[in-house]
């Protein structure tokens, strides 16, 4: 099999991951206290650590540096995570990535609805389960019903930032499947707009920066502005850019690589974040970009499109 074709085959499962070098977006959540399971405490928490119990791993998330510009007008809080312990949070996760090919198209969806609690005791701790996981694609969609019930949880750092996620899907669930909810949601985690730490107003702008790697290491880079702050729930306004760490590519699933001589991903959009709540609640952003990959002949590059958009809703 050529390099050309390994790496189409490939290219759905990498997109996910090099695009964790894209975006955070999201749509519109809803909370519920109704929603309770056996692990959580009277008022909605969660006790103990439900996610760790049943085995699941830590996977780390790219830490992100960030930059205050403008500390914006008027009333300056900080923006200091306020954890609601009294419901759950309940939200719909959906990614899609997107590659095109000379010749062919590949997309991959993969929506997620969790409930989410924050940990009774230590409200850095977020303990999170999943309901049925869809796909439209139909091979994908039946692999992906033995992930129902999984488990996960989430360690969040200064400025609502994401530090680690845990996955433990039920003993049933196939490979294919495990990925695609792994690769989306580390994909939404990885571009997480995280807060500055300083206290901020209405208008207040900050670069994050952060390095992710996957197929190809890359640095990515947000522009963010307060565009509102009402109660718990603030509005940010943002662009981003992603551009390689050096020229390697590599090809998943095998120790190939391919040499990277043109790169493009920016994007751009609205994310709200909630202060009493663990994951974004509203939002949408666009990444759309391409890349030139080389082999061993330079006569003849690969040439993709990319894209990946992220919902919560």
């Amino acid at each position: 099999m050529s390099t050309h074709a390994r790496l189409r085959r490939s290219v759905i499962s990498s997109c996910a991951a090099v695009a964790a070098v894209s975006v955070l977006v999201a749509g519109c959540s809803s909370d519920s206290g109704e929603a309770a399971s056996s692990s959580t405490a009277a008022g909605g928490c969660v006790t103990g650590s439900p996610s760790r119990d049943a085995g699941a791993a830590p996977l780390p998330i790219a830490p992100a540096t960030v930059t205050l510009v403008d500390p914006g007008a008027g009333d300056r809080r900080v923006a200091a995570a306020r954890p609601d312990l009294g419901s759950a949070q309940q939200v719909t996760l959906v990614t899609t990535s997107r590659v095109e090919s000379p010749g062919s198209a590949e997309a991959q969806t993969v929506e997620t609805p969790l409930t989410a609690r924050f940990v009774c005791d230590q409200q850095s701790e977020v303990e999170f389960d999943l309901a049925s996981v869809t796909s439209p694609d139909p091979r994908l969609n039946t692999s992906l019903e033995a992930m129902a019930g999984t488990r996960g949880g989430l360690t969040l750092g200064a400025g609502l930032a994401p530090v680690t996620v845990r996955l433990a899907p039920p003993e049933d669930a196939g490979e294919e499947a495990r990925l695609a909810v792994e690769q989306s949601i580390v994909t939404a985690l990885n571009t997480t707009i995280a807060l500055p730490t300083e206290p901020i107003g209405v208008g207040a702008r900050w670069r994050t920066e952060r390095t992710i790697s996957a197929a190809a290491t890359v640095t990515q880079t947000v522009d963010a502005r307060l565009a509102a702050w009402d109660g718990d729930k603030l509005t940010i306004q943002f662009s981003a850019e992603e551009t390689p760490v050096n020229s390697v590519f590599a090809i998943p699933g095998g120790t190939d690589t391919l040499t990277i001589s043109r790169f493009s991903y920016e994007g751009g959009g609205t994310v709200e974040v909630d202060l009493a709540r663990g994951l974004p609640v509203g939002g949408e952003l666009i990444y759309t970009g391409a890349r030139e990959l080389v082999g061993a002949d330079p006569a003849r590059p690969l040439v993709q499109k990319t894209g990946l958009t992220v919902t919560w809703r």
